[in-house]
């Protein structure tokens, strides 16, 4: 049976863990997954033909990798819905086509006449509210400013939110958002992660073409517009969660999991947000099964599916699992692309960070890994997080990734592989530590205890923002 890596004093790493590392350092099947999932598959937005064949082929690739059990777990969705068309063109004062694409979730706009377009902000809170009469029945354009890091664009994320819901408010009949990308890249996001329509049509425009149309405004000009976005949409629906157990010998009834959304969007074939680490996943449970251990605890893989339309995936599955959730002794969760892992967040809970330290120190890999107590939100983690479950997020280099990130250009051709099988190999040992050690890792916090830390970190108002908080806020737990 394989001892703690780095969790008990004195013990060098065994035979089983270092056949487990070097069986990662040196597999083709990171790659081999990627290739089918990216190019094999392509996009797969929950609910479409693209995510049920993802869900097949992680099914069967559990079981060929001797996880017989791997099946899959039903995830509601409130309604489905796909771009269709999209067509914007400036009339006036110049004439000439502009590329954009439709927000994910925003309603269909067909229009019958040209309709004037008018300087909506840049998305700061008030702006539009503050003259509202000059916005009503018009379509605005919001100047979004292109983003340098990760944390920029979760800037511009919560700037192109506040501008759909100001417009709604104002009663504008559309938004039109400049890209935050150069060299006319489009990407699709969410204005709302309820999972419902917005109140008003938006779209991303390209930045060339925003920035044309804003210097018209600037000069004086009037500028009008056509704009089509036939979107469609159909019914609630469900996917589901990829599940597979290796069951515990000593302990099958404390799960340690890991995880990664396996939906992405359906712009690129969401290669880095997310295949990359579902490939992570897959191999990391391939090479442990292959190495014959027998974990004290029950190692659990999930795939989530609807992550990107609100984080439907983990939603389901804490809601499935409610009366097993105090058995789960950590949540281990990749989800920033495939650059060089930095460390991981422990969620807020900085007790964490010391019996988590001795790990990172023993990690076969050179280089400083470090820890934080920064809780990292909308992703599946977070859901965990809310329930008090101990979890753990993977912070990793997102200098390129942001630039691909929800775009058409995240494809095959951008993943580091070699980076990400590293990742691979520092995630094995994390779960494995974890999983071996004499005592338990951690236990959940109570109800009180998370309760505190939302209000200490500022939470309760981040999700009523959100639009989620009755949704999200975590439910009375059993008898």
């Amino acid at each position: 049976m394989l001892l703690a890596t780095g969790l008990a004093d004195g013990e060098a790493d065994p035979p089983e863990f270092l056949r487990v590392s070097e069986a990662l350092a040196n597999t083709r099947g990171i790659e081999a997954d990627l290739r089918a999932l990216c190019d094999g598959i392509g996009s797969r937005m929950a609910g479409t033909p693209g995510m049920r064949r993802a869900l097949d082929w992680a099914v069967r690739e559990f079981v060929e990798a001797g996880l017989p059990n791997a099946r899959l777990e039903a995830v509601p969705m409130p309604l489905s819905w796909s771009e269709g068309p999209t067509q914007i063109e400036a009339l006036e004062p110049a004439a000439f086509p502009v590329r954009a694409a439709a927000s994910a979730l925003s309603p269909p706009f067909r229009q019958t006449e040209d309709a004037e377009l008018v300087y909506g902000g840049t998305g700061q809170p008030g702006y539009i509210a503050r003259s509202r009469e000059r916005f009503r029945g018009r379509i605005l354009l919001v100047r979004l400013d292109q983003a340098g890091s990760f944390n920029e664009l979760a800037v511009e994320q919560r700037d192109a939110m506040i501008a759909v819901r100001e417009a709604e408010d104002a009663g504008a009949r559309a938004v039109l958002l400049i890209s935050t990308r150069p060299n006319r890249l489009l990407y699709r996001h969410v204005n709302t992660v309820t999972g419902t329509l917005d109140g008003i049509p938006s779209a991303v425009v390209a930045r060339e073409d925003g920035l044309r149309m804003l210097r018209l405004l600037q000069e004086g000009s009037k500028v009008r517009v056509r704009v089509e976005m036939p979107n469609r949409i159909g019914p609630a629906y469900e996917t589901a969660n990829v599940v597979a157990d290796l069951p515990g010998v000593d302990l099958p009834d404390e799960v340690v999991l890991m995880g990664a959304h396996l939906d992405s969007w359906d712009m690129g074939t969401g290669c880095l947000d997310n295949a990359a680490n579902a490939a992570l996943v897959m191999n990391v449970a391939r090479e442990i099964v292959a190495s014959g251990l027998r974990p004290r605890r029950t190692l659990r893989f999930v795939l989530f599916g609807g992550e990107e339309l609100g984080l439907f995936g983990s939603r389901a599955y804490v809601s499935r699992h409610r009366a097993d959730l105090d058995g789960h002794v950590a949540v281990i969760v990749h989800d920033m692309g495939s650059g060089p892992l930095l460390g991981y967040s422990v969620g807020g809970r900085k007790e964490l960070i010391a019996k988590l330290r001795p790990l990172i120190d023993a990690a076969s890999l050179p280089g400083k890994l470090r820890l934080s107590d920064d809780p990292f939100l909308l992703s599946d983690n977070f859901t965990f997080m809310l329930q008090g479950v101990p979890s753990l997020f993977a912070l990793q280099d997102t200098s390129e990734f942001f630039l691909t990130y929800h775009s058409e250009a995240d494809s095959f051709d951008k993943v580091g592989i070699a980076d990400l099988t590293d990742t691979a190999r520092i995630a094995a040992e994390m779960l494995l530590g974890i999983s071996e050690s004499e005592s338990r890792f951690a236990d959940r916090w109570s109800e009180s205890q998370v309760a505190d830390w939302m209000r200490g970190a500022g939470l309760v108002r981040h999700l009523r923002f959100l639009g989620v908080w009755d949704a999200w806020r975590p439910a009375p737990r059993p008898e």
